[in-house]
């Protein structure tokens, strides 16, 4: 009896070790084939095969991988594939290119707010759509903006408990010392420091609401795509927005989401015209 127990509780382990023994072994191929993809994806690129570098790129985040990096490469990708057009269909971005090029970028900044290179080629690839310009900012929300994507939200997160650490330290300098300039210094110390933890803490909220929000979308078409006054195709064209013009997303209704541009001007779109980022 003893000896049919233990030998049901060693069976019972292989069984369990046995999926997840597959389950790394799965994964351990995943992590090989998106190696092999990426290394093809930067010698296409390398090679001046952007279409097939694009291709690529796109292959390894649909198998669920993501990062900055990856992310601008493709947007890079696209955008230089776009530019091949020219000699091939005699336009630039004949085939989306922009579009996608755009929403690349667009992530690539979702997760490394402070990834310069990548807000540097949005820039460029904005200036090929036909996109509208939004309310007149501020110079002031300027700044604030800038000044938020230095960092991520983690990375302010993480400043703000180092600011917090140095604020207690020199306030318990302050109430323990006997020195009257280290007390001063340790008064005034914490004092700026107690500002500058409340505004990284600041920071660290605003840009994880912005890291967070999941309603903003690319238009992703050959040319232009028909936005209606109403989810139906019957119903007038209020708008043509070209590939690469960024929305927010309002609500879906069956096949159509309606969309706000950037001027506020808002109208309903087939869903499949668009993706968000």
């Amino acid at each position: 009896m003893k000896h049919l127990t233990i030998t049901r509780i060693a069976a019972l382990a292989l069984l369990l070790a046995a999926p997840l023994g597959t389950r790394a072994q799965q994964s351990e191929y995943a992590d090989l084939a998106v190696d092999a993809l990426w290394s093809s994806a930067n010698e296409a690129y390398a090679e001046k095969r952007f279409a097939e570098a694009a291709e690529l790129y796109t292959r390894i985040a649909e198998m669920g991988y993501s990062s900055a990096e990856l992310y601008y490469n493709t947007g890079n990708a696209y955008f230089k594939a776009g530019q091949n057009d020219i000699a091939l269909n005699g336009r630039p971005f004949a085939s989306g290119q922009l579009g996608r090029a755009v929403l690349n970028y667009r992530r690539a900044l979702r997760l490394d707010p402070s990834m310069s290179d990548a807000q540097y080629n949005l820039d460029l690839a904005v200036d090929h759509t036909n996109d509208t310009d939004g309310v007149p900012e501020f110079v002031m929300a300027r700044v604030w903006r800038s000044l938020r994507n230095m960092l991520s939200s983690n990375a302010w997160a993480a400043l703000s408990i180092v600011l917090l650490a140095a604020v207690l330290t020199l306030t318990i300098l302050y109430l323990l010392s006997r020195n009257v300039a280290l007390r001063k210094a340790g008064f005034f110390g914490a004092l700026l420091l107690a500002v500058m933890f409340v505004l990284a803490t600041v920071m660290a909220a605003s840009q994880r609401s912005v890291e967070r929000r999941d309603d903003m979308a690319v238009v992703v078409c050959r040319d232009t795509a028909p936005v209606h006054s109403s989810p139906d195709n019957e119903t007038k064209v209020i708008r043509e927005p070209g590939q690469g013009v960024t929305v927010t997303l309002s609500r879906s209704l069956g096949e159509w989401s309606e969309i706000i541009f950037a001027d506020g001007e808002k109208g309903w779109i087939r869903s499949a015209q668009i993706e968000k980022i």
